[in-house]
């Protein structure tokens, strides 16, 4: 009897700790998001999406989803769009999607190791195509056809800026070689 109890806290102390993270990570989408502006000639661009593709090579699979579908909602509803909550909870987490798939081929390949390598800058293209077509069908949905085509052109910059920040972030992140040493610490 004892063993069963002690195997149940091991595997709820999991549980809780990925919980706990995914939360942490959900937190620093909606920052990203919502407070911190990086000013541009077609508006502004935010960290956020940095954040998402960040999330989802790091969390296992499904939590990397969570957080970034729940930080980039969040961030709408304290940024007053709440009408965006929907589609951007939608977009976001179809925006980790291209890489849990691809970190799932590399994991089964043994080279999951570090956060940038060439499989996962080839997800930034299709992560793209997902924040450019997911805003573009949402822009339709609650506005007109009109305003979807006149901001077509503004939701290639995002995903740009996200891009260069996650690779940044992302290559700091590998020196430290954080999905090595530093991850397994909080992830056990």
């Amino acid at each position: 009897m004892k063993e069963s109890t002690k195997t149940l806290k091991t595997n709820s102390a999991v549980s809780v700790k990925k919980i706990t993270i995914t939360a942490m990570f959900a937190a620093i989408v909606t920052v990203a998001t919502a407070f911190i502006k990086i000013p541009s000639a077609l508006g502004y661009a935010h960290p956020g999406d940095s954040m998402v593709y960040l999330a989802a090579c790091v969390l296992p699979g499904p939590y990397g989803i969570i957080a970034s579908s729940i930080g980039g909602a969040m961030a709408d509803l304290i940024s007053v769009y709440p009408q965006w909550i929907l589609p951007t909870f939608i977009i976001k987490g179809l925006n980790a999607v291209p890489f849990v798939l691809c970190r799932m081929i590399l994991k089964k390949r043994n080279k999951d190791n570090r956060i940038i390598n060439l499989p996962v800058l080839l997800m930034l293209i299709p992560t793209t195509a997902v924040t450019v077509f997911g805003y573009f069908i949402g822009n339709w949905l609650l506005y007109d056809w009109a305003g979807a085509v006149a901001e077509l052109a503004t939701w290639w910059l995002q995903p740009g800026v996200g891009a260069v920040i996650f690779i940044a972030v992302g290559l700091g992140l590998d020196a430290l070689k954080f999905k090595q040493k530093i991850l397994p610490k909080f992830m056990r």
